[in-house]
């Protein structure tokens, strides 16, 4: 006895459409005949007759079966018709000439993933430009002006006393003699010249590129810088606080 897979209700085994709910059945092999047990008669509808004969059916005029509500060839409805179950019996069925056509949930797609909505496109991570702190302004010295004149440069002798040195670019420092008349730029005979064996043209002191020098002009006591001989004539730069010789008189440069 077929099911209908709509409504579930039981069909005769000849049954092409459930008399409950017109769906198509389907069809189920047959099972080896078993003992039917014995069971109630079933109560006939209201109004149906039970010794009605066969009807046909007013769609395809083939011969249906008493009692069923529709026609097993082609599913027209057979309510109201003589042997069959009138409108009045089956107050839940609708009536409306055509089978009702079967309701079936729309296909599910079979082993596709579920859909995924697109995913948002990464944000650029923006890196704020590094900032190099500006260098600390160091202050430059005003350059120092270059020195033209020996002045204010000073000797300084043993007993403390302070030669100065004229504000010319040069000067001869030596002994004086009248008897050639010879003087020197700074005469240094009232410091023991003499004594100390200065000459009358012993060193010359100069300027060159800012610079103080000392030249020994070929004495012959000769001429020291912090107690090393100079070579004659080879000029030689001065420091502030430098010892210079000359034979034995010892003289501090003060520059």
């Amino acid at each position: 006895m077929p099911f209908c897979p709509q409504c579930g209700v039981a069909n005769p085994d000849s049954a092409r459409f459930c008399d409950q709910c017109g769906a198509t059945l389907i069809p189920v092999p047959a099972q080896p005949a078993q003992a039917a047990p014995q069971t109630a008669a079933a109560p006939t509808h209201a109004g149906a007759t039970a010794s009605a004969g066969p009807g046909t059916c007013p769609q395809c005029g083939t011969t249906v079966i008493p009692g069923e509500a529709f026609c097993d060839n082609c599913g027209a409805a057979l309510l109201g018709m003589p042997g069959t179950i009138p409108p009045t019996a089956a107050p839940n069925l609708p009536y409306s000439g055509v089978p009702p056509q079967p309701v079936y949930p729309p296909p599910q797609p079979v082993g596709q993933p579920p859909v995924q909505p697109p995913a948002a496109a990464p944000q650029p991570i923006v890196t704020p430009p590094i900032v190099t702190p500006p260098a600390p302004v160091v202050p430059v010295p005003p350059p120092t002006p270059v020195r033209s004149g020996l002045a204010p440069a000073t000797l300084i002798t043993p007993t403390g006393a302070q030669i100065a040195l004229p504000a010319a670019a040069e000067a001869l420092l030596g002994r004086a003699d009248p008897v050639s008349n010879f003087f020197p730029d700074l005469d240094l005979t009232t410091h023991g010249a003499l004594d100390n064996g200065v000459g009358r043209r012993h060193v010359r002191i100069f300027m060159q590129r800012g610079q103080v020098m000392v030249e020994d002009l070929d004495s012959t006591n000769g001429s020291f810088v912090n107690g090393a001989r100079l070579a004659p004539r080879q000029a030689r730069p001065l420091q502030n606080g430098d010892e210079l010789r000359l034979g034995t008189l010892n003289l501090r440069v003060q520059l």
